[in-house]
């Protein structure tokens, strides 16, 4: 073991909710007290010492600290150190990372030893299970296209959703833009989007050299809902979570990577597993899985057109400040991505506010198929040799619908005929229907017959 500072971390069980004790920083994790008092005490212990491993952990693989929790280990340490070593591959995206993966494995793998835990186990009894038996859904919200659609599949499906967005606190504009629409949307739909202040996220790291602390935010997210769950009985928590969420690549190593390992199909079921120990038995699934993203965003535009105009797909954080006051900064992977799907599939931009013209020479560095190794690195997955084949299928559409600029002249120069070949290949895999794996048979007729509806016409 190393030399190394201690670093003491605690939780408390409060009335309204949970208080972490890092070191000298106190965080609080809250609950509204009515709903907190009837979550039961034998799950509330366990599910406090899980959100405080899983959202502390990181600070264990820092070069300088060695950590000991002031608690016995969480009954879902196992699931957490799976869930952890397959996020790694974002930690081997982040942009200013200069380890192979086989050293930023070794790292983990030795720093997991140095972790204490105090106190006996407890071994809580599963005797009063949440019943999750109103048709209801919990749905994590972004305003992104995919919770969108998400949004919009739960009510024609005859769910009532409830919305939640977990706002970062270094996410400042973020925040921002999403409070602005949230209070549009409560006054448009009568929904109110829940925001929940993620304070301890103050300790996740931001350009470092791996950005320790962002890996299973998503899962941190589920775990903070299960009271939620409890209370509304709510018998579905719907991440949104599309089919090329699941797709890998191998790297120079050998090593297979998952750019998002949180959203695949896989890590979903896993999460059922970490509800159950917690108390909830709602089902955890993702109503998007069977479809990709080219095809998400034409089912919410022309299915869902009035909650298709609150899309805010964008990281907002560059260094530019270009998403100060704007909805779509213009400076990221994601709004480039975006874009493209767009002229795609001939949707106006405009439509969403985004007012920025991504396909000319200055914006080349964004788009993979063009940047290569040199593409903005604030994206794994859009760094990822997965991404490849999709953009160029959106840039070839966008070239059939007469888009015309200087990156589609070096699209048609450098790949025009090698997609042109395989069009009938892509536009079968990017506008088909695919597997299902998370979906309940009783949610599967009902949104094939949807999707089936949708995108057939485009596979012809």
């Amino acid at each position: 073991m190393t030399n190394s500072r201690n670093l003491l971390i605690s939780r408390k069980i409060l009335q309204s909710g949970i208080e972490l004790k890092v070191g000298r920083k106190k965080f609080f994790l809250p609950y509204p007290p009515s709903m907190w008092k009837d979550f039961p005490d034998e799950y509330k212990y366990s599910l406090a010492d899980s959100l405080t491993y899983f959202l502390t952990m990181h600070l264990a693989l820092t070069d300088d600290c060695k950590v000991t929790y002031d608690f016995p280990c969480p009954i879902t340490e196992p699931f957490f150190f799976k869930g952890m070593l397959y996020s790694l591959s974002d930690n081997f995206l982040a942009k200013n990372n200069r380890k192979s993966m086989g050293e930023i494995l070794k790292l983990y793998y030795n720093k997991i030893y140095e972790i204490e835990f105090r106190g006996r186990p407890r071994y809580p009894r599963f005797k009063n299970i949440n019943l999750n038996n109103r048709n209801r859904s919990i749905i994590p919200f972004s305003f992104g296209k995919d919770s969108l659609l998400t949004f919009g599949l739960s009510r024609e499906l005859g769910i009532e959703p409830s919305l939640f967005f977990f706002q970062e606190p270094k996410s400042v504009f973020e925040n921002r833009h999403k409070h602005k629409l949230a209070k549009q949307f409560k006054k448009e739909f009568d929904v109110e989007v829940k925001e929940y202040d993620v304070s301890v996220g103050a300790l996740r790291e931001e350009g470092t050299e791996h950005e320790w602390g962002w890996g299973m935010s998503l899962t941190q997210y589920t775990m903070l809902l299960i009271p939620y769950l409890f209370s509304m009985k709510a018998r579905y928590l719907f991440w949104a979570n599309e089919q090329s969420c699941n797709d890998v690549f191998f790297d120079k190593e050998g090593y297979l990577l998952s750019p998002v390992y949180e959203q695949t199909f896989q890590w979903l079921l896993t999460s059922n597993d970490i509800a159950r120990l917690l108390g909830s038995n709602a089902i955890i699934s993702s109503l998007i899985e069977p479809i990709h993203e080219i095809a998400v965003i034409k089912i919410l535009h022309s299915r869902y057109p009035e909650i298709a105009k609150y899309q805010m797909s964008c990281f907002s954080e560059d260094l530019e400040k270009s998403a100060r006051n704007k909805r779509w900064c213009g400076a990221c992977t994601k709004c480039a991505r975006v874009f493209i799907l767009f002229k795609a599939l001939g949707i106006d931009p405009e439509k969403v506010d985004f007012k920025e013209n991504m396909l000319v020479s200055g914006k080349r560095h964004l788009f993979g198929i063009f940047a290569g190794s040199d593409i903005k690195k604030d994206s794994g997955w859009d760094q990822s040799d997965v991404a490849r084949e999709e953009q160029l299928f959106a840039f070839y559409q966008a070239y059939k619908r007469d888009v015309r600029g200087p990156l589609l002249e070096e699209f048609k120069k450098k790949y025009l005929r090698e997609i042109e070949k395989k069009e009938k290949l892509l536009r079968k895999k990017y506008f088909g229907v695919h597997s299902q794996n998370t979906l309940t048979n009783v949610l599967k007729e009902p949104l094939l017959k949807i999707y089936e509806e949708e995108l057939l016409p485009l596979r012809k």
